[in-house]
């Protein structure tokens, strides 16, 4: 028996989200089920770097499990894709130590929101970007996103996942990227709270289309009040994309 890392890619728009649910079509149900498969019908259990929402994609999901596999680990990830669904696929595998747990081991976490900034709809980007037909302002919400740098009380934007948890996070970088109709914004913090990346891409929303000065996200983190910070943005627009250990 070994414990393995992998590092997961999926489309989101069907799956009620990673953790599973009874019931439910869940990422972790579909990768479970497919190795569970490969273990002659013996349950194998996955634990994830994090959960994502329904709708939210990942390009970097890290997991790990235990499974005793006679094979090299190549042949484990070609076996593992041929049971998958098609918008689920394992990109990388690897042995580690038995006592790797992602979540605990994760010290930075990087995200992608991506916004398709248009006057006209687009088929293309329907399935993985917020499509917004106002003019949006990139230069004012660079400015108002230099308030949410640095270690803060992030209760304004979400809530702990654990019902004990605290709400200070860490976020060591945003950036926005703007290529013609595309704008992308790049995130990394040592965790984020539930929903914290899809509240702060609100809030800059707010400030994008001039609703809010740049300087009211200083008076949103303050609050420390939900009500405080802008729309929630859709989910489909939010990507998972590394995971550092």
């Amino acid at each position: 028996m070994s414990r393995y890392r992998a590092i997961l890619e999926y489309d989101g728009t069907d799956f009620s989200g990673f953790q599973l649910q009874l019931g439910i079509r869940t990422v972790q149900g579909e990768v479970e089920r497919a190795l569970s498969h490969i273990a002659c019908k013996n349950r194998v259990v996955i634990y994830g770097s994090g959960r994502t929402d329904a709708g939210v994609h990942a390009k970097g999901q890290v997991f790990a499990f235990d499974l005793d596999w006679k094979h090299n680990e190549l042949d484990l990830l070609r076996a593992i894709n041929s049971v998958l669904a098609k918008d689920v696929a394992v990109k990388e595998i690897c042995v580690v130590d038995d006592n790797f747990n992602p979540r605990r081991e994760a010290i930075w976490r990087n995200y992608q929101y991506k916004i398709y900034n248009s006057t006209t709809r687009s088929p293309l980007h329907e399935r993985d970007c917020w499509i917004v037909n106002k003019k949006l302002e990139i230069d004012n919400m660079i400015l108002g996103g230099e308030f949410l740098l640095g270690e803060h009380d992030f209760a304004s934007f979400g809530k702990a996942p654990d019902r004990h948890g605290h709400t200070v996070r860490d976020v060591l970088k945003i950036e926005w990227m703007n290529d013609n109709d595309m704008i992308i914004m790049d995130i990394v913090g040592n965790a984020f709270l539930y929903r914290m990346v899809r509240s702060i891409v609100g809030t800059l929303y707010m400030v994008g289309t001039g609703v809010w000065s740049p300087t009211y996200v200083q008076d949103v983190l303050d609050a420390r009040n939900r009500n405080m910070s802008g729309p929630l943005a859709p989910a489909k627009g939010l990507t998972l994309m590394h995971v550092q250990f």
